[in-house]
Order: structure tokens, then C-alpha cells, then sequence
């Protein structure tokens, strides 16, 4: 009886944690802003179904004024049936990505609950529930969502694949088709369903079991995604050029210092939401570090005795995940793709967070870890992830990605003919793409050049774009809006939040002081949005005593 109310209650637990999370996902899904990714993939679901299959492949069907987008198909076959099917609302596309993360957390917590244990399985959806990294990423119009619920049901297969002591050749079915579904959602995918082949070929080695049934499996996926070659060549087509060549003998070695991969390995797990608070970063990692190598040590004992856990071969799976990044990242060179980028491994976060659940409930042998010290390090977890997550649920405005809104906003609100500069240096992507999607290409915008001397109409594909002169080009216009945008640290926001006299400001801007010099422009207000992207607008209104400019745009 009494372990029935225990399990009970443990799974009342675990329903609530998954229940915070969507209303997680509501809360910042309603703040989250399009940005430069989703108004380039909003753009791609607008098209026709063909068509969108084509420009996937590399085809651009008629001028949809944005970049091309690199992405298996699943995502957009996915997303263009549900916006036929019940309408373009952007929350309810946000919601519809956050529903695979929900699902895919519920279906793992089904299956470690008896692999993993129940305790355990509090711990690990636990800290997923407190993830800002999870939070962000399952409301995104992109793929993650997508790729992180896949990911999600391939882990729990795997457990369960792992636990049979022979093959289950109906789940090994199903594991074939999820590594299919994952592969066809990212191109990570084929990182992630190697890493899991890996580590379950390695498995049945140590039961020495056969596995021609494995190989079998892992050459259907094989040739089960000979169908994403289009769209890696339609990739490679956006990227300009798949490889860059370095040197006349080949491969070049790009390495970096040993604290960006430090800082690489810890954003898999966290994120810069919890760096704003020191304290919150300190129990947050150490307590995460700690349960992670407690598990792998306890991993290790019981691999040398024969014993593996289902859990234990997550950490195979982890680290060649890992490794086979590291490697991409330092053979491959590619003009605007970063290997390394960690919301390309946002499937590590699956394993990487069973591995801190089972170390929060190891034994390992240490009397005092296994008394408090276990106890002591997933609380720590528990209250760092919690204070970050607090932090940022509380400030979520400075995370959304990118200043489409605010600039969106007050383009709107500006009366009579009117224009976007971007000043020198400024981000400008991160705003034109998603005004070029939400406007329908009708927003006027043009960026300095480097000398501040002329203007050239901004646009996705406009690198050889003609260089107009700055006051004939100004002329046709009332309104001004001055537009920098930068990007700022996680050390920038804990300034501002801490010290917000103290906070980054902005470089002066010359053309602004240029234009009110004249005396033909005046500065009619300066608004600004923080945020990791953060972005200030300087409106500057024609001087009443010098409409010339309008009158002949008006002729």
C-alpha cells in the first residue's frame, strides 16, 4: 500500500512538472517575436506545396525577398498542413512546436519510469521543466521543437532496446522509423542516429549478441535517407559553397581554446539565462557536474562488472554525439554555418538530462556522496535552474530573438513617407527578413555604407546592390527611423539588471548627427528595446522649415 501512494504520488509529481511546462511554453510563446529563421521559413510555408519543395532543394520560385533556408522537409510538410488546416496564427504555430516537446518528455517519462526509476525521473523532468534553453527552443518555428520530441521517443526505444536481452525486433521497427523521422527533421539528425547505433551495437557486444539485426537496421535508415540528398545540395546552394577551401593540400584543422569547448559543453546543458545570476550559475553547473560524473563513475563500475543499466548507454551516446560535432567543427569550414552551434545539439539535451537524473540516484559506493551528497547536488540543480528559470520568465522580453516587434511597431506608428536606415554596424538581418515577412516586402529599408556617405536598399541578396547618394535619396522622405542593433552578453544583461546606470550603451551615431547638423532633420525621439538582441531606434522628422525634400518627392 505503501508503495503504491509513493508511486502515486511520484507520478503526480511528474504530471505537474510536464503541466508547468506547457504554461511555460504559452507564457513565452504569447512574448516570443518572428525572427530572422522563421520569417525565412514562414516565408518558404507561404509558397504553393510543390513549390515549397523545390525552394527547399535550392530553387528560389519567385522572389520571396528572403534568405533560402537549410532544412530536411519534415518540419515544413508538418507546418504548411497545419496552417492549411486551421489558419496563419503565430501562436497557435508556437503552440503546435511546443506540443511535440510535450509529448516527446510524456512518452520518455512513460518508459524510464520503469527503466530508470521513478526518483530519477522526477529529477530529469525536472530539470527540463527548468530549462530556458527547452523553453525557447520548443516555441520556435524552426525545427527544434520537432527534432528534441523525436529525440525524445528514439531515447525511450533505445532504453528499452538496451534492456532486452535479445533483439525485440518489432521495437527495433519502430526505432528504424524514428531515426528516419529525426534524420528528415534536422540535418543533425544523422549526428544523433549514429550516435544511438553506436551505442547500441556497442551494447549487444558486451552480451556477445549477434548484430546482424542492428547492421540490418542502421542500412534501412542508410538507405531510407537517400531522399534528403536534394536537400543537402539544396543546402550546400544557400550556403554558398558547402566547403571553403583553405589550403592547396586540403582538410585544414580549425581548433579552438580549450574554454570554448568548455563553454560549448556547458551551453548543451544550460544556457545563457542561467549565467545572469552568479549564484544561480554556480549551483545550476556544479550541481549538474557533479551528477553527471557521479553517473558516469557509476556507469563505468558497473560496466567492468558486466551490469550495465539501459541509462548507462546514454553516456555513449553523449559523448560521441559530442565528439562527432567537435570533429565537424574542426574539419569543416563553411561561410555561414557554425558546427559548434548549440541549438544544433539541442537532442543531446534528451540524454544529457536522464544521465543527471540516474546520477542523482546512483550508488556509488562513497557512504557520504550517497547519503547527502546526491541529495545535496540535484537540490542545487533544482534551486539554480529554478532561480534562473524565474529570472528569465520574469525578464523574457530580453530574450525573444531579435527586434521585429519594437521596430515593427514604431515604423507603423511613424506618419507620412517614411524609411529605415540601419547605421553602420548594426545587425540589420535580424530586422529586415522578419519585416520583409510580416509587411509583405512593402517596408522601406536601406543600410549605410561603410564611409557613411550613401545608402543601399537593403535586401536578403543585395551584395552587389547599387550605392545611392545619401541626400537625394533621403529627400523622398519624412520620417526617418535610425536603426542599430547588436547583440549583448549574458554579462551585459546582469549589468543592466544590476546596475542599469551602468548598462552597454550605444555608439553615437554620425549619421544622425550629421543629418540634425544640417538643420534640414530633426531628432523627434530615441527609443530603445533591451535584449540579448538589442536594438535602438532614433526617429528624425524633416525640419518644417525645410519641406523641400517632400515637395519634390511629391512631384
Amino acid at each position: 500500500m505503501a508503495r503504491r501512494l509513493a508511486d502515486r504520488s511520484a507520478l503526480a509529481i511528474v504530471a505537474a512538472l510536464i503541466g508547468a511546462l506547457s504554461i511555460e511554453f504559452y507564457f513565452f510563446a504569447r512574448l516570443q517575436d518572428i525572427w530572422l529563421d522563421e520569417a525565412t521559413q514562414l516565408s518558404g510555408l507561404s509558397l504553393k506545396f510543390w513549390q515549397m519543395l523545390q525552394w527547399l532543394g535550392g530553387v528560389d520560385p519567385g522572389g520571396l525577398g528572403v534568405p533560402g533556408d537549410r532544412t530536411p522537409p519534415l518540419v515544413y510538410l508538418l507546418d504548411w498542413s497545419w496552417l492549411r488546416l486551421f489558419g496563419p496564427s503565430e501562436l497557435g504555430l508556437r503552440l503546435f512546436h511546443s506540443a511535440f516537446v510535450v509529448a516527446g518528455i510524456s512518452c520518455l517519462a512513460a518508459v524510464s519510469w520503469r527503466e530508470v526509476g521513478r526518483s530519477a525521473t522526477i529529477v530529469w523532468v525536472g530539470f527540463l521543466v527548468l530549462s530556458p534553453k527547452l523553453v525557447q527552443a520548443g516555441v520556435e518555428i524552426r525545427a527544434y521543437a520537432l527534432f528534441f520530441g523525436i529525440t525524445c521517443a528514439q531515447t525511450a526505444v533505445f532504453l528499452r532496446l538496451a534492456a532486452c536481452p535479445k533483439v525485440n525486433l518489432r521495437l527495433l521497427a519502430v526505432f528504424v522509423a524514428l531515426c528516419l523521422l529525426a534524420i528528415y527533421s534536422h540535418f543533425y539528425g544523422v549526428v544523433s542516429v549514429c550516435a544511438f547505433f553506436l551505442a547500441l551495437g556497442i551494447s549487444r557486444l558486451r552480451r556477445s549478441a549477434p548484430l546482424a539485426d542492428i547492421i540490418g537496421a542502421f542500412a534501412a535508415v542508410v538507405i531510407g535517407s537517400l531522399g534528403l540528398v536534394p536537400f543537402v545540395l539544396g543546402a550546400a546552394q544557400v550556403s554558398g559553397a558547402l566547403f571553403v577551401p583553405a589550403s592547396s593540400t586540403g582538410i585544414e584543422f580549425a581548433p579552438r581554446s580549450t574554454g570554448q569547448y568548455l563553454s560549448y559543453l556547458l551551453k548543451l546543458v544550460g544556457d545563457p539565462a542561467n549565467m545572469i545570476s552568479i549564484p544561480a550559475s554556480l549551483l545550476f553547473f556544479c550541481g549538474t557536474i557533479a551528477l553527471l560524473c557521479a553517473g558516469i563513475f557509476a556507469a563505468m563500475v558497473r560496466a567492468r562488472n558486466a551490469k550495465s543499466k539501459p541509462v548507462d548507454w546514454c553516456n555513449v551516446v553523449v559523448a560521441s554525439g559530442v565528439l562527432a560535432t567537435i570533429v565537424a567543427g574542426l574539419l569543416v569550414s563553411v561561410r555561414t554555418f557554425d558546427a559548434l552551434r548549440t541549438s544544433y545539439g539541442i537532442w543531446l539535451l534528451v540524454p544529457f538530462s536522464l544521465l543527471v537524473g540516474a546520477g542523482a540516484t546512483t550508488v556509488t559506493g562513497f557512504r557520504l556522496w550517497d547519503v547527502a551528497g546526491s541529495r545535496l547536488a540535484a537540490g542545487a540543480v533544482m534551486l539554480g535552474a529554478g532561480m534562473s528559470t524565474f529570472g528569465f520568465l520574469s525578464h523574457a522580453g530580453e530574450f525573444v530573438h531579435g527586434p521585429h516587434r519594437f521596430i515593427a511597431a514604431l515604423y507603423d506608428k511613424a506618419a507620412g513617407p517614411k524609411a529605415i536606415v540601419y547605421d553602420n554596424g548594426a545587425l540589420w538581418g535580424w530586422s529586415f527578413v522578419p519585416l520583409q515577412y510580416s509587411h509583405h516586402g512593402k517596408v522601406v529599408q536601406y543600410r549605410t555604407t561603410k564611409d557613411g556617405r550613401g545608402l543601399v536598399r537593403a535586401g536578403g541578396r543585395d551584395a552587389k546592390a547599387t550605392i545611392q547618394d545619401m541626400q537625394s535619396t533621403i529627400a523622398a522622405y519624412r520620417v526617418l527611423l535610425l536603426t542599430d542593433i547588436r547583440t549583448r552578453s549574458y554579462r551585459d544583461l546582469r549589468q543592466c539588471q544590476n546596475q542599469p546606470a551602468a548598462c552597454p550603451g550605444f555608439p553615437s551615431s554620425a549619421l544622425a548627427a550629421a543629418l540634425t547638423g544640417t538643420g534640414q532633420w530633426r531628432e523627434i525621439g530615441k527609443e530603445r528595446s533591451l535584449g540579448f538582441y538589442d536594438a535602438q531606434v532614433t526617429v528624425l522628422e524633416r525640419s518644417e522649415s525645410d519641406p523641400q525634400g517632400l515637395v519634390r518627392h511629391q512631384d
